[in-house]
């Protein structure tokens, strides 16, 4: 037997589909099939840790040789001999899974928008010219009030689904489920798609009011109102986006269809990471030694890590397989 036979006759021996195998070897599935159909041959470490997961020498692996083992008809057939997901519990994990999204997107809006409670507390001591004390504990309060909020939502979230973590295995037939669910995820990025399109035209209007107040020369309570504003919009949109991302999730546990990057990329991805950020750094060290107006670094900051997390939404959502 050849590699690629010995890889498939394994998964189907320890009871694997491509997508379990894949995600134990940290590997998209279309590098399971060309392993398995000889389309391309896994490095060294995949073989190595193939061999400790499957408790077979890479000898066995790499050198032609019968398996020690015998296929049956049972083996080969082992997506029909699966439990079969029932349409109750399918609909009650969709269900308790869109109520999850929603609460923890909420969660994640109450945290980000946190900041933009303390930038309003301070422009509101400036312009009533009251005790900036009193009204920042007011202000520390409230942020310390949403905060506990954010953090009970996400509790309940993860509590909602704790009765569906057993979906996480890879011991279903999910064949007739990935059938009926492609119409619904299709009516679901359709439907969606406005509210995406929103977040990021609000995560770009996002950036304006600093820049205004910094054009500006704004005083302490421009600059107040600015970041309030622009905090304000981020959280509105984390939590489209958030929500979103949080739904599709659930689509994609029920199918057993994750996209990963491949090593290579996701490699490249990494140390691309690191020289973007000491490049931010060292333009942000320029910029606050050499700039006069005082806002620019921060703007520069984070118009640099939105850039970030724009590009690594849309390189993810490209190169992943």
């Amino acid at each position: 037997m050849r590699l690629g036979q010995k890889i498939a006759a394994l998964r189907k021996k320890n009871h694997l589909s491509q997508e379990a195998l894949a995600e134990k070897m940290n590997v998209s599935r279309q590098a399971v099939s060309k392993w398995e159909s000889e389309q391309s041959i896994p490095d060294i470490e995949k073989i190595v840790a193939l061999s400790e997961l499957f408790g077979v020498t890479t000898d066995y692996l790499l050198k032609s040789g019968t398996p020690s083992f015998e296929l049956n008809h049972k083996d080969n057939n082992l997506t029909e001999e699966l439990p079969i997901l029932s349409d109750q519990q399918e609909q009650g994990y969709l269900t308790a899974a869109q109520k999850s999204a929603s609460l923890r997107a909420l969660a994640i809006s109450l945290i980000i928008c946190s900041p933009a409670i303390l930038c309003f507390s301070t422009a509101l001591a400036i312009m009533l010219d009251l005790g900036n004390l009193t009204i920042q504990l007011t202000g520390l309060g409230l942020v310390i009030a949403a905060l506990a909020v954010a953090f009970g939502l996400l509790v309940y979230g993860w509590l909602n689904m704790r009765e569906f973590k057993f979906l996480k295995k890879q011991n279903f037939n999910l064949a007739k489920e990935k059938a009926k669910l492609t119409p619904r995820m299709q009516n679901f990025r359709h439907t969606n798609t406005k509210y995406i399109v929103l977040a990021s035209v609000l995560a770009v209007l996002s950036i304006m009011p600093p820049m205004i107040a910094s054009e500006n020369n704004s005083d302490g309570l421009g600059e107040a109102i600015a970041w309030g504003i622009t905090w304000l919009l981020l959280s509105v949109a984390c939590y489209y986006f958030s929500s979103y991302l949080f739904q599709q999730n659930s689509f994609t546990i029920l199918t057993k269809h994750k996209r990963r990057l491949p090593a290579q990329l996701r490699r490249l991805y990494v140390y691309g990471s690191w020289l973007y950020a000491l490049a931010v750094i060292g333009i942000y060290y320029i910029i606050s030694r050499f700039e006069p107006c005082r806002s620019s670094g921060p703007n520069f900051i984070y118009l640099s890590t939105f850039i970030y997390i724009l590009f690594t939404y849309f390189f993810i959502k490209e190169k992943a397989e």
